[in-house]
């Protein structure tokens, strides 16, 4: 197992490579454009004003999407990379790419080191911050690799990438600001379980089936996982789960669920969720 540089990644014109959707984001994108431009023709023609309104919220779901599109045609969107020797897993997310290019973010595992793979589904519900009083439910796949090697280099990279610091950046309005999506695609399941996030294509069984030579590929599992009932909860489990919704990235989820629990303020709760996440940094 060695921990590398983006730029030290080896890359092979037979490489399986594993990316992020370009075709699904700009369909998307474009599908927002066209909908902010039906809502502004309509209003202006048929002088129905509140349409403008409706086209500015289109228009806003089209500001967030552009860093979305904008990654995805970036030269690092990729999740994973095989060859005949190992695999290259850049646990950096996509969406960070403008984090500094000499940090680490992609390990590679040797096949040997692999003992075994299998597919992860995972149905999760949490509380919906956009309507309060609902939930949203989730349908995640991860693939786990069972390493046979020492996995305490890759703990270390994973916790420092938790601890990265958003770069600040000048805006062509003159301030500065800094964004940093705590997107975590590469975690630690277990001592020896690596697990991936799996939203690239190709799909699982594509990955599974040119693994399949190499080790061996367990039964998948199910599994279920619910955050709507944290306040039932003793304060132990509610820690608990509160930070497996940070170590998820669903910040804003835990801030939703801690103001719920606690009846804090909004920023009382974003520091206790920042408290978790430098907790599970410092582990």
């Amino acid at each position: 197992m060695r921990v590398l540089r983006l730029k030290d990644v080896e890359i092979g014109s037979n490489d399986r490579v594993f990316r992020h959707s370009r075709l699904r984001a700009l369909i998307g994108w474009l599908a927002g454009f066209s909908l902010a431009g039906i809502f502004f023709f309509y209003g202006y023609t048929e002088k129905q004003w509140f349409l403008y309104f409706f086209g500015c919220l289109a228009s806003l779901f089209l500001l967030l999407m552009s860093r979305m599109v904008t990654a995805r045609f970036h030269p690092s969107n990729w999740l994973a990379r095989m060859n005949d020797t190992g695999i290259y897993l850049q646990y950096r997310s996509y969406l960070n790419y403008e984090l500094p290019p000499d940090d680490p973010s992609v390990v590679f595992i040797s096949l040997g080191e692999i003992a075994s793979a299998r597919l992860v589904k995972e149905r999760v519900r949490t509380p919906d911050p956009a309507k309060p009083g609902t939930s949203q439910t989730q349908f995640l796949r991860y693939i786990d690799l069972e390493l046979s090697g020492d996995t305490a280099t890759l703990a270390d990279a994973l916790n420092a990438e938790h601890n990265e610091e958003a770069p600040s950046k000048k805006r062509w309005y003159g301030g500065t600001s800094s964004t940093l999506y705590r997107d975590y695609p590469v975690n630690m399941s277990g001592p020896a379980t690596v697990r991936i996030h799996w939203d690239v294509v190709p799909g699982t069984h594509k990955f599974l089936a040119a693994l399949r030579p190499y080790t061996v590929i367990a039964d998948p599992i199910s599994l279920k996982q619910d955050f709507t009932h944290l306040k039932s909860l003793s304060h132990e489990d509610q820690e608990k789960q509160l930070s497996d919704l940070v170590t998820r990235g669903q910040n804003i989820t835990a801030v939703y669920a801690v103001q719920k629990i606690r009846g804090c303020s909004l920023g009382e709760a974003n520091r206790v969720v920042n408290s978790l996440r430098n907790n599970k940094v410092t582990q």
